[in-house]
């Protein structure tokens, strides 16, 4: 890198910038972008749609920004899979081909603890993880999103997503997913009103 400055150039493009390690880091000069908006990634995805001849519905294009949360690359790749496997790109595709779950059903999991019903919550889970095949990082991701979009008084919020911060831990530290998960929906139920 620093023999042949005068002619060439090295474009390293990440997310996350602290994996890439310090004695590379300490040679580059370091531009950081905010995610896209969710218009900016539909609009766009809509654009390359148009171009390649690929329909995609309304739904579909909403789930690509979902799926992609700012990232273009992702949505792109996303579009890119999902022209493959159907003619008319919907959100069900969309969601399959990314192994992700609808936000609905994420949304219905939280519910269904937070009422305390534990094990129709823990049904909710093996459905996402067994037959979908989702990674237990994914869900607390998914988890962790749906958690600002439910009405739930700041205290008890405070409280959850300590839990899933602490959960998502366990489970980067190579703990059991199944049992983490269970365990996190245990405190969501303990916690319900």
């Amino acid at each position: 890198m620093e023999r042949y400055t005068n002619n060439c150039r090295f474009i390293l493009s990440c997310n996350y910038s602290s994996k890439i390690i310090e004695p590379i880091q300490s040679r580059c000069a370091v531009y950081r972008f905010r995610p896209l908006s969710d218009d900016a990634v539909s609009e766009r995805i809509r654009y390359i749609a148009k171009k390649e001849g690929v329909e995609v519905a309304d739904d579909g294009v909403e789930a690509i920004a979902y799926v992609a949360q700012g990232d273009m690359r992702k949505a792109i790749n996303s579009l890119q899979a999902a022209a493959l496997t159907d003619s008319i790109i919907h959100k069900d595709v969309i969601y399959r081909i990314t192994t992700t779950a609808h936000p609905e059903k994420i949304t219905d999991l939280i519910q269904t603890a937070l009422s305390g019903n534990f094990k129709a919550a823990r049904t909710k889970l093996d459905v996402l993880v067994l037959e979908q095949g989702l990674s237990g990082e994914d869900v607390i991701g998914q988890i962790y999103r749906a958690m600002f979009e439910l009405d739930i008084p700041d205290k008890l919020m405070v409280e959850l997503i300590d839990v899933i911060g602490e959960i998502d831990f366990r489970l980067t530290e190579g703990a059991n997913e199944k049992i983490q998960l269970e365990a996190l929906l245990a405190h969501f139920a303990l916690r319900s009103e």
